[in-house]
């Protein structure tokens, strides 16, 4: 289908509405086609990329923080409902596809931090027995999430995203939730008086400001610092992490 709809190019943009907002106000950042079908190709090889670096190096490790790590990941392919609004041309009705795919996506944006929540919150050995519920309690969360906030199907960005009703609460509860798991994170550094995990705060900050720049490229600006940035932290939260749990 990606490559139909390019070969084609049958791919429409919606040119109202960026996000944020301020860069319709930038002429030199202009929307652009291909930066947007590169953020989805980027995070279509980082998924299996992440997954090989999980198999190969954290394959004997019991750590929660990776297994919640898997949820970052399935949010990262749930992004792909952006795509099939725009191939689809989804974004010019008032379908119940183009509703299913913005829930979709919102469920995948939740359930990213609040894998990251549970990861700075369940860390603890005696947390470990109970990271199956504590998984799918997380997953439940970010569906039910998802099914109750409405729909604003009149308001689609350019690359693809179906805006959610309330929209200002649930941006401001993103940040608050990632301040949350950044203290979190570095307060659990200083009780084991761990270095490494103390990196491990600043490591998620890196990635996640790399996630949210991608997953809001309409430009090459965000594509190459959204990509830049969500490898070098991803690297650095795993290199961390192997510090911590394989002493290498």
């Amino acid at each position: 289908m990606l490559i139909s709809s390019i070969v084609k190019n049958n791919i429409i943009l919606p040119q109202d509405l960026r996000i944020p907002a301020f860069l319709s106000k930038i002429p030199f950042i202009k929307t652009n086609l291909v930066s947007i079908i590169l953020s989805f190709v980027v995070l279509i090889l980082y998924v299996p990329f992440c997954f090989y670096i999980i198999l190969k190096y954290f394959e004997n490790t019991q750590t929660t923080e990776i297994i919640f790590f898997t949820g970052f990941l399935i949010g990262c392919l749930l992004e792909l409902f952006r795509f099939l609004t725009l191939s689809m041309n989804l974004w010019q009705t008032f379908s119940n596809s183009l509703i299913f795919s913005g829930k979709m996506v919102l469920f995948g944006r939740t359930l990213t931090i609040l894998s990251f929540a549970c990861a700075s919150l369940f860390s603890d050995t005696s947390q470990r027995q109970d990271v199956e519920r504590n998984y799918i309690i997380m997953t439940t969360a970010s569906i039910v999430f998802a099914a109750l906030i409405p729909m604003n199907t009149a308001k689609i960005s350019s690359n693809g995203l179906v805006l959610e009703g309330f929209l200002k609460l649930i941006n401001i509860m993103r940040l608050i939730l990632t301040v949350l798991v950044f203290i979190s994170f570095y307060i659990h550094g200083i009780q084991k008086n761990n270095f490494e995990y103390k990196n491990l705060a600043f490591s998620f900050l890196i990635l996640i400001a790399g996630y949210s720049l991608l997953v809001l490229t309409d430009s090459f600006l965000f594509l190459l610092t959204g990509t830049s940035l969500l490898l070098g932290g991803t690297y650095w939260y795993f290199k961390n992490l192997h510090k911590i749990y394989m002493w290498a």
